[in-house]
């Protein structure tokens, strides 16, 4: 009884909804996520090149005041003084050691930078849940409209019970038939409002959508092992290359390498001996060229191993990840291919569905059956088409996992 008191108040809501409600395509839920996800952090241009190009420039600042006594003289030696340098430093010749540090830098903040700002798993909970939404809508309009037949041919039966022209069992299978789909609609409707909750937490949007999806046509899935590819696997990658850059990076620095400094400031100090005190300022400047290459690279070794190690262990993670993908992708195919035979056999048993319940039709005209058998009939033919809707839906997340799989250029793209 619950039931049927709640069933007239859930589906004037739901068809006004229907009615107020925007349409939304995929693409346009990919671009309000896209929007709603963070930005990615900027990036500056050119850091490479004005960095390579420049020394290293300090300020600094030193000051000292001692008091020395001399055993062999008559009284204490003071002396306070304090200096102010702009000093420098540029690397003559490091092995391209900060280049290749700098372009590992470069390279991350580049990817951080045209990195999809929908990552693997936004993506697959919009999948889920536009999906889901749009199978359940879809659905409600179908059971509803049989739903909404059934109720008004349980009113006609309790008019014919009435009046002697039908029977108790007649009219109570008829009211069995017709409470079961408003059972079944409430459940969906039940799954409709989880779907359209978790799809205006994705996209922002104010009220549910209403859905527009074209499944005559899934998404090309051409796919191969070799390039798949995900989030995984490009952290994996940016990973390798900069544990490879770090290793090119200590092993230059334990070789030959060429440095220039120099310095230059200016400073003032104070001197007193005795009963004679001294004051005044000088300037300070100095050139040195540091020339250097490890005969014995000690602790410099440990630094090498370390970086070969990290590098072997960035090459065992990444391939891990890109097995991962490939893995990942063939199940993606495989769902693909499941589906699309599926949906084959949905076909086929629709169309007995529809044989049968012409002929019940026709039995039903000529008295022989009932009409309780053609509900039942109309019933099953509903439940495979709505399942052939769900396979054809369940074709289509394959499909479209599988296209993001197949370029990492894919990304940008919805």
């Amino acid at each position: 009884m619950k039931l049927l008191v709640l069933v007239p108040f859930v589906l004037p809501i739901v068809a006004g909804n229907q009615e107020i409600a925007p349409t939304l395509t995929f693409e346009d839920a990919v671009v309000l996520v896209g929007k709603n996800s963070p930005a990615a952090p900027p990036v500056l241009s050119d850091i490479g090149g004005l960095r390579s190009r420049l020394p290293n420039v300090r300020v600094e600042t030193t000051g000292n005041t001692s008091r020395t006594l001399d055993f062999f003289s008559e009284g204490p030696f003071e002396v306070r003084y304090a200096s102010s340098v702009l000093a420098f430093d540029f690397p003559l010749w490091d092995g391209g050691a900060a280049n290749a540090h700098i372009a590992s830098v470069e390279a991350k903040l580049r990817r951080m930078a045209q990195r999809d700002r929908i990552d693997d798993a936004r993506f697959a909970q919009l999948l889920d849940a536009f999906s889901a939404l749009y199978l359940a809508q879809k659905e409600s309009e179908v059971i509803g409209a049989l739903s909404e037949l059934l109720s008004a041919e349980e009113s006609r039966s309790a008019r014919l019970l009435a009046a002697g022209e039908m029977t108790n069992l007649a009219a109570t299978e008829r009211s069995e038939i017709a409470l079961a789909f408003r059972s079944r609609l409430l459940e969906i409707q039940a799954r409709r409002i989880d779907a359209a909750a978790r799809l205006r937490l994705l996209t922002g949007a104010e009220a549910e959508p209403q859905l527009v999806l074209d499944l005559s046509q899934p998404v090309p899935a051409m796919m191969t092992s070799e390039n798949a590819t995900d989030d995984s696997v490009r952290a994996a990658t940016v990973a390798l290359e900069t544990s490879r850059a770090r290793l090119r990076e200590v092993t230059m620095f334990s070789g030959f390498r060429a440095t220039i400094s120099g310095f230059g400031g200016f400073g003032g100090a104070s001197s007193r001996f005795r009963d004679i005190s001294s004051q005044g300022s000088f300037g300070v400047y100095g050139l040195r060229l540091n020339l250097s290459y490890p005969l014995l690279r000690g602790g410099g070794g440990i630094a090498v191993v370390e970086a070969r190690a990290d590098v072997a262990q960035s090459v065992a993670i990444r391939d891990a990840a890109v097995e991962a993908a490939r893995l990942r992708a063939a199940e993606y195919r495989l769902r693909e291919e499941t589906s699309r035979r599926r949906i084959a056999l949905l076909q086929q048993s629709i169309e007995v569905a529809k044989q049968r319940e012409e002929s019940l039709q026709r039995l039903v005209s000529a008295g022989i059956r009932s009409e309780s058998d053609l509900a039942q009939a109309r019933g099953e033919r509903v439940r495979r088409q709505a399942d052939l809707l769900a396979a054809q839906i369940e074709r289509w997340k394959a499909a479209r996992l599988l296209a993001r799989m197949t370029t990492a250029e894919s990304q940008s793209q919805p």
